[in-house]
C-alpha cells in the first residue's frame, strides 16, 4: 500500500482501535487561518454574516477569517464560535457550512490528517475545495489536490499537521547516502546545452526540484518529483537558470520572471513555492556556493530541505514523489545537499 493511501484511511482507523487517544489535548491550535494547497486562499465564512446555514468559502488569507483546529480528530470551530458542518457528512457535493456547534456531532467530526486532509472521523468525505462558489464534501481520493489544507500562523507559516510543531521535521542521522532510499530509481537525462539545470536531491540525478502540477501561478509550491526528459513539456518546470558556486536568484528558464521563493523568517517547516522575481526579496536570494541551497542572508539559517518522509502524492499532470521545505542548515543534513549534473 503507498505511503499516502495509508494516510488517507487514518479517519477511518480513528475510530476502528481498541483504545482510541484523545489527540485533542496533544495540540490545539487556536486563532489560525486554513489554507488551501489549491488556490493558496483561506478558508473563511463570506462577509461578516456568522449565522447558521452560511456557506463556507475561501478567500484572500489577508482577508479571512481565524479557526480553531486540532491534529486529528475534534470540532473546527469558527472565531465566531460556530462550527464547520458537513450536512449530513454521508455524501459528496454538500455543501460546508457553519452551525451551532454540537460537539462529537458526526458531520461536525472532523479529523486532520498527517497528510494535510480534513476528513470527517469515521466516514469517507473530506473538506474539497469545490468551485468558486465554496466549499463541498467530497470522498476523500489519494492525490485531489483540491482536499489538501494547511493551518497556518499569522505570518504565513504552516503549521504542523500532526501536533509535533515542525510539519515532518529534518533529522536525518549525519553521513546517510540519499534522503529518497525508498523511491525507484528511473532514467536520468543529460542538462540542456544552453546553461540550464535540473537540481537534484543529494545521490538521486532521476529525481528533480520540480513546481508542482505544471503551473507558475504565484505561490504554487514547489517538491521533488521524477525528472523529464528535454522534449518534455514537463520539463519546463524542472529547468532553473542556477550555476554551482553563484548567489542570487533562481529563475526558471521558460519563465524567466518567475523565481524559487521561501519564508526564510518564519518557523521551521515553510513550503517552497514560485513567485514572480523581485530583486530586493530577500527570500529570493540563494546561496549555492556549497552543497547546500541556503538563504543569502546573515540573519537567517535557512536551506532547502526534502522533508523527511513526506511520501508519494499523485497529482497530474506528474506525481510529487517528496516535499520540499525550509529548514535550519545543519552540517551533515544529507536531506539538505543538492547537486547538479554537468556533462
Amino acid at each position: 500500500m503507498q505511503f499516502s493511501s495509508l494516510l488517507a484511511l487514518l479517519p477511518f482507523l480513528a475510530i476502528a482501535t481498541a483504545s482510541p487517544v484523545d489527540r485533542s489535548t496533544d495540540k490545539r491550535y487556536n486563532g489560525v487561518r486554513i489554507k488551501s494547497n489549491r488556490n493558496g486562499q483561506c478558508l473563511s465564512g463570506p462577509g461578516d454574516s456568522f449565522v447558521d446555514g452560511v456557506r463556507v468559502q475561501t478567500v484572500d488569507c489577508a482577508n479571512a477569517q481565524k479557526w480553531t483546529i486540532n491534529p486529528g480528530s475534534g470540532s473546527i470551530i469558527h472565531s465566531s464560535g460556530l462550527a464547520l458542518d458537513a450536512g449530513t457528512g454521508r455524501d459528496n457535493n454538500e455543501i460546508v457550512k457553519l452551525w451551532k456547534s454540537y460537539p462529537t456531532l458526526f458531520q461536525q467530526t472532523w479529523y486532520l490528517t498527517p497528510d494535510n486532509r480534513i476528513a470527517i472521523t469515521g466516514g469517507d468525505q473530506c473538506l474539497d475545495q469545490g468551485s468558486w462558489e465554496g466549499t463541498q464534501t467530497w470522498k476523500c481520493t489519494t492525490g485531489n489536490d483540491n482536499q489538501v489544507w494547511f493551518p497556518i500562523d499569522d505570518n504565513g507559516n504552516a503549521l504542523s499537521s500532526t501536533g509535533d510543531g515542525n510539519n515532518g521535521g529534518s533529522t536525518p542521522a549525519p553521513g546517510g547516502n540519499t534522503p529518497s532510499p525508498t523511491i525507484p530509481v528511473k532514467d536520468v537525462y543529460s542538462d540542456p546545452k544552453d546553461g540550464s539545470h535540473r537540481l537534484h536531491p543529494g545521490g538521486r540525478q532521476d529525481l528533480c526540484v520540480t513546481v508542482d502540477f505544471a503551473s507558475v501561478s504565484n505561490g504554487t509550491t514547489v517538491d521533488i518529483s521524477y525528472c523529464a526528459p528535454n522534449d518534455s513539456e514537463n520539463s519546463k518546470y524542472q529547468l532553473f537558470w542556477i550555476t554551482g558556486g553563484n548567489r542570487g536568484e533562481i529563475k526558471l528558464r521558460d519563465f524567466p520572471d518567475k523565481c524559487l521563493d521561501s519564508n526564510p523568517f518564519g518557523e521551521n517547516g515553510q513550503v517552497v513555492f514560485i513567485n514572480d522575481c523581485d530583486k530586493s526579496a530577500v527570500s529570493q536570494r540563494w546561496d549555492y556556493r556549497g552543497d547546500k541551497l541556503k538563504i543569502d542572508d546573515a540573519s537567517v539559517n535557512q536551506c532547502l530541505d526534502v522533508t523527511l518522509n513526506s511520501g508519494r502524492i499523485e497529482t497530474k499532470p506528474y506525481d510529487i514523489e517528496q516535499r520540499l521545505q525550509n529548514w535550519e542548515c545543519v552540517e551533515g543534513n544529507t536531506n539538505q545537499i543538492f547537486t547538479i549534473k554537468y556533462d
